[in-house]
């Protein structure tokens, strides 16, 4: 009796191994579908997130172009900075020869540059000498010559310049550090604020002046939206959203046929035959 009690322990043995291999392999494949659903919805959420932020933008872009503008003397610019986005009209001179052209900005599928030009403030109570860089518009590339910039209108003397202040021109992806340096004009990648008071020597606003209005100057002001975008954004947050749903369903799926494989094995597990 104890001879064969222990053949059937050790039979019993192998069907064992099998079935804690079994469940080792399920609560794994389990893990692997939860996490996997858990990141697609994280990246479906993040999307959403994405395009929630860009409208918000949107709003906030469209309450400033319907206020009425404001007029910051040179003493408020750096605290009007807390107060962007905001529709301004700024009056003073171009400073031409301290432009900056930012590369890499194509429009309508043709390369192009946009033109900062710093504008000095006409301030009538002389507290200090101040510019503010405006964002004058884009212009196409030379196709034969990379080096060489676009010939544009440009006004002298005291001039208004109307449109929405904000902190930043568009950025682009800048790999290594960009040349900015002077002598001016000149091509930039990105703006730096610190890099253009260096150069220019000017006390410079913290924020750019998105120039509206006509464009008689030979520059175009085709500017982009803050919602621009927003149905991709969407588009991938269902696309992640319905991955993780497809991951679940097949997860519970062949986790459950896993589930009932090993119960059938535990119910009658194969035994070798009897010698």
């Amino acid at each position: 009796m104890k001879e064969s009690g222990s053949r059937h322990a050790a039979a019993d043995e192998p069907g064992s191994a099998v079935l804690r291999q079994g469940r080792v392999g399920l609560v794994l494949a389990l893990a692997a579908g939860v996490a996997g659903v858990l990141m697609a919805w994280s990246l479906g959420s993040w999307q959403t997130r994405r395009a929630e932020g860009k409208l918000a933008v949107e709003q906030r872009w469209q309450a400033a172009e319907a206020a009425a503008p404001a007029t910051p003397r040179a003493a408020q610019l750096q605290d009007f900075s807390a107060e962007l986005p905001r529709r301004v009209r700024l009056a003073g001179r171009y400073l031409h020869a301290q432009s900056v052209w930012l590369d890499n900005r194509p429009l309508d599928g043709k390369a192009g540059l946009l033109l900062l030009t710093p504008l000095v403030l006409a301030d009538p109570a002389g507290e200090r000498t101040t510019a503010v860089l405006v964002l004058r518009g884009w212009a196409p590339r030379d196709p034969r010559d990379r080096t060489k910039l676009p010939a544009v209108m440009q006004p002298e003397g005291q001039i208004v310049v109307e449109g929405l202040a904000l902190p930043n021109p568009p950025r682009v992806l800048e790999l290594g550090e960009g040349a900015v340096g002077g002598p001016l004009p000149a091509i930039w990648q990105n703006l730096d604020y610190a890099a253009f008071s260096r150069v220019t020597g000017l006390a410079v606003a913290p924020w750019i002046v998105q120039q509206q209005g006509g464009a008689a100057d030979g520059l175009r002001r085709d500017w982009p939206r803050p919602s621009s975008g927003v149905d991709k954004h969407r588009g991938y947050a269902v696309q992640w959203y319905s991955l993780a749903g497809l991951i679940a369903v097949l997860t519970l799926v062949l986790g459950a046929r896993a589930l009932w494989r090993t119960g059938a094995t535990a119910a009658h597990p194969t035994r070798p035959p009897t010698q």
